[in-house]
């Protein structure tokens, strides 16, 4: 026996498949592997003459004994291949996910199995995990590779019977061939060089999954340089702010919004493509030099229409994502470092961003002297937020900005297509604002392309708040184009003065223009930015930050704090000054314990409050917190849900909040949920009530309702209750008030327990310890469908969701002043 034909394929260097070697040993084993390569498969392996024999079932096998499943005999594999499972990399052989779907023994029914195979038909009974009885493997006539493997009429046959979807989990990791794919972390690289990096870094980073997506972080207009050490400084560029995403040989190329533009910049994607790493994710500007070597976004923007092969340049000035590790949490320099290094040897088109510590003042002076945009300055020790931070600052030499184009007027004299155009902003509010006409910085072609673009987007209605100078030449467009432009100075009455256009910007959204205005640096307080984006400045200290919490994800603790640091403008106002439950899980959220006392041991930003416990006849301390500090502190505590109750410690006992909690009987369907919320919320709204809806996180809908706190606890759970029972009579076929699981078969519980005294409901943005981590989301009762499962949002996602939205869906909760009128239904 040999391995010759399985060595020949494999680069063993490349793959992480087991060279191996024959084996001499007597054994009988047994395997199949569910392998996801071009064409989904299973390979059937059984051991004889000291390697694995091999066949490749494309079906799988079956236990129906009428049914003949083609096997196409394959080269010997090693018999340390058998308990293989991983990811192949797709340039390989084979490349693609393997899953062990079955292992065990086999035992010949023939005298002489060797002779038994060569002849064509082997004999045997399985001894597996999931497969046994006796198994036929026979040759077609005249064929070498073509067998059919079929299953013999005895107790384990079964008709029409799939036990490979029935039973499609490894019996190694008990995962599917998709978690595998997503959660497998050897994937080989070439250049373990770099792997050394991370050592030399001196760092210990979780392994985690490569995000597909990324929102970039952005930096914040200011009116000059920070000064100190502890900043770095960057030229500033006029081009095209691009992520880049290598994944094996497949290279993304995206815009700041999430715009593929693989297409557009091809000689990028070959040059990422050629950087000796698996996995990473790049970010930085796309741009093209003029004659005095200084970027141009025009120039740029030009070469896109053009049919040659541009010279495009991506100078990289960070590194989010390497080989198996998401870096965003390290200090920038330490990034910058590991960037460097993956950067050499030199790609042409790919060229390192270079920096400046110190100097903020000079740098930016020199800049403007040479005629350049500006400068970005940026805290070396902050970690990469994807949110607009002040840890990121812009200084720009010349004003200029993006404004939205809603006319323009007519052309007069030599010139051609149009005069100027009408530029405008949006407010806080969503008002579209004039700032002025824009009518030089054109080119005889950027005035076609423009007037192009402009005649698909004529309408007749102005869409500004207010009339324009010049409105009765206009002709008026919908304000979808962004513009740039250059400026010197705003007037008192919010106009431009010299304007000079510099190029439309595909890149952006009309609705996220705002005026950009700048901020004194000196009252960037570079504590607080440590606080919220390097999370090195709290009175708390995070002990083991790499402990994994949820290990199907990789989860780890510092993960869960950056998450809560994220979202604390967010779930603090609907937790703060309330008496909380919180469930506890120090090591993983497998192995939780619920705490609502306060002990020796809690925090100081952890504070008590004396509740009478009625039952018991004495007063016990329960837990507060209100502010950041206090949200830190349980995630050291390791709390991955914070329940509170639904009234604030200075009113205990008159509640501010209804909760009617929509509980499924497994035999539910989604749908059936999402109908009954909102047919709840018709019947609140006919009693002058508005509500909101929320997923769980767990297996149902929240649907809560903002209240004054005027009635005590008995009188609000007596309205709670009548309403459900309300509800029930209405649809007993659909809904029920009792607990008991006899009665909610096929039904959907609405427990309005949650709204008496001492009961707690989980907060909106609070995840759940549970598989993948969801969170209990927020939602406008318009995204509210059939697609909105309840564990739909995770901490993998929730903030993607919260960067896309121009607010939270509950902004106005406690804006709502209304009242339960209990008086009126005496």
């Amino acid at each position: 026996m040999s391995l010759e034909r399985y060595h020949q394929k494999r680069d063993f260097t490349k793959t992480p498949e087991p060279k191996g070697k024959v084996s001499r040993k007597k054994q009988r084993r047994f395997y199949i592997q569910k392998h996801a390569a071009s064409h989904l498969h299973y390979d059937f392996r059984l051991e004889l003459e000291g390697v694995l024999k091999s066949w490749a079932i494309p079906k799988g096998p079956s236990l129906d004994p009428t049914v003949k499943r083609l096997a196409i005999h394959v080269e010997d594999h090693p018999i340390e291949y058998g308990t293989f499972e991983g990811i192949i990399p797709q340039e390989e052989y084979g490349g693609g996910t393997v899953m062990l779907w079955d292992k065990g023994e086999w035992e010949s029914l023939d005298k002489n199995p060797l002779q038994a195979y060569k002849k064509g038909h082997l004999r045997f009974e399985l001894h597996a995990e999931k497969l046994g009885g006796r198994w036929d493997l026979i040759r077609f006539k005249k064929e070498d590779k073509s067998w059919f493997l079929i299953k013999y009429e005895d107790s384990y046959a079964r008709e029409n019977d799939d036990i490979t979807t029935q039973k499609s989990k490894s019996v190694l990791s008990q995962q599917s061939i998709e978690e595998i794919e997503k959660n497998y972390q050897a994937v080989w690289t070439t250049k373990t060089g770099l792997k050394k990096n991370l050592k030399k870094i001196n760092i210990d980073l979780p392994s985690a999954n490569m995000p597909e997506t990324i929102s970039p972080q952005l930096a914040t207009l200011v009116d000059k340089p920070p000064s100190g050490e502890d900043w770095l400084h960057e030229i500033k560029l006029d081009g095209y702010r691009i992520l880049a995403f290598k994944h094996g040989k497949q290279v993304r190329i995206m815009s700041r919004n999430d715009i593929d533009w693989t297409s557009k910049f091809q000689i990028i994607m070959k040059a990422v493509e050629k950087i000796p790493v698996t996995k990473l994710i790049l970010d930085g500007e796309i741009v093209l030099f003029d004659e005095q070597n200084r970027s141009s976004f025009q120039l740029l923007q030009n070469a896109l229409d053009s049919d040659d092969n541009p010279p495009f340049i991506y100078y990289v000035f960070d590194l989010l994502y390497y080989d198996k590790w998401d870096v965003r949490s390290l200090p920038l320099l330490e990034r910058k470092t590991l960037l460097e290094t993956v950067l050499t040897p030199q790609i042409p088109h790919l060229h390192f961003s270079d920096y400046i510590l110190g100097h903020g003042e000079d740098i930016f002076a020199y800049s403007c002297d040479l005629g350049l945009e500006g400068i970005v300055s940026k805290l070396a020790t902050s970690s990469y937020v994807t949110k607009r931070s002040k840890s990121w600052l812009k200084i720009k030499c010349l004003k200029r900005q993006e404004f939205v184009i809603g006319g323009f007027s007519p052309p007069k004299n030599s010139r051609s297509c149009f005069g100027s155009l009408f530029l405008g902003l949006y407010d806080k509010k969503g008002n579209f604002i004039y700032s002025g006409n824009v009518g030089t910085g054109f080119s005889e072609a950027s005035l076609r392309e423009i007037h192009e673009e402009l005649k698909k987007r004529i309408i007749t209605k102005n869409p500004f708040n207010s009339k324009p100078p010049g409105i009765t030449t206009a002709t008026w467009v919908k304000p979808e184009l962004v513009s740039e432009v250059e400026f010197t100075a705003w007037t008192k009455e919010g106009r431009l003065r010299h304007p000079s256009f510099k190029g439309l910007r595909f890149d952006k959204k009309a609705r996220d223009i705002i005026k950009e205005v700048e901020k004194p640096v000196d009252k960037i307080n570079k504590q607080k930015i440590a606080l919220k984006e390097n999370q090195n400045s709290l009175n708390i200290k995070l002990t083991h930050p790499n402990k994994i919490l949820y290990e199907e994800d990789k989860i780890s603790k510092k993960e869960l704090f950056n998450y809560y640091l994220d979202i604390a403008d967010f779930i603090l106002p609907f937790i703060k000054k309330r008496p909380l439950t919180l469930v506890r899980c120090p090591t993983t959220y497998k192995d939780c314990f619920y705490q609502k006392k306060l002990n020796e041991t809690s925090f100081e930003a952890l504070h008590p409050i004396e509740i009478a416990n009625i039952n018991q006849g004495k007063s016990e301390n329960y837990i507060y917190l209100d502010d950041l500090e206090g949200l830190l502190s349980l995630i050291q505590m390791g709390v991955l849900e914070i329940h509170p109750w639904g009234s604030r410690i200075e009113n205990l006992e008159h509640p501010d909040i209804l909760v009617f909690d929509l509980d499924p009987a497994p035999d539910i369907l989604w749908k059936h949920v999402v109908e009954a919320a909102f047919e709840i919320k018709n019947h609140l709204s006919e009693f002058k009530l508005e509500s909101f809806v929320k997923t769980t996180g767990g297996k149902g809908l929240h649907v809560v309702v903002p209240i004054q706190p005027e009635y005590e606890w008995d009188k609000v759970k007596n309205f709670a209750q009548v309403f459900v029972q309300f509800l029930e009579q209405v649809s007993p076929e659909n809904y029920t008030s009792k607990m008991s699981k006899t009665q909610r078969k096929g039904k959907i519980f609405i427990d309005y327990l949650r709204n008496q005294r001492g009961a707690t409901a989980i907060a909106v943005y609070s995840t759940r310890a549970r598989i993948h981590a969801p969170v209990a989301t927020p939602l406008h009762w318009d995204e509210l469908t059939d697609d909105i499962m309840d564990t739909y949002y995770t901490i993998k996602t929730i903030t993607k969701r919260l960067s896309h939205l121009r607010k939270d869906p509950w902004h106005n909760f406690w804006e709502i002043k209304q009242s339960l009128r209990l008086d009126q239904l005496e």
